[in-house]
């Protein structure tokens, strides 16, 4: 039984580094015009997606905003970016902005301070997997 669980493994695993390799020989096989054009317009994109506070929110809100995103992009940057109810914090913060412009501040300030909590947090965590090894 366990030598038929090791073959069925050794397969799965061979298979999928299979699969892998041609997804990358279909990467390397596109121009690098190509490339750049596609990532120059996800940023765009994202950039545009992006919801804005209003000029009516209060400057308690605008502030917590500004905090919330600093830490949040850091740890998005570190690749340590949180998840929460199946989104990820930058996700959580656009609902943050969206309940702000409606003008629920209390709302919106509990998720700039999740938000900044777990940019903080994913910083942190980023720090420690530098050095991450096991200890006996």
């Amino acid at each position: 039984m366990k030598l038929k669980a090791l073959f069925i493994a050794l397969t799965l695993s061979v298979a999928t580094s299979a699969f892998a390799a041609n997804d990358k020989k279909a990467d390397e096989a596109k121009p690098a015009e190509a490339k750049a054009t596609d990532g120059k317009s996800a940023e765009a994109k994202k950039d545009e997606d992006k919801i804005a506070l209003k000029d009516s929110v209060s400057a308690e809100i605008k502030s917590a905003y500004e905090a919330a995103d600093k830490e949040n992009s850091a740890s998005k940057k570190a690749g340590f970016e949180w998840f929460m109810d199946d989104k990820n914090m930058s996700q959580i913060l656009e609902d943050g902005v969206k309940a702000a412009n409606d003008g629920k501040d209390e709302d919106a300030m509990k998720i700039f301070k999740k938000v900044e909590a777990a940019g903080k947090a994913g910083q942190e965590q980023a720090k420690t997997a530098k050095t991450a090894a096991p200890h006996f």
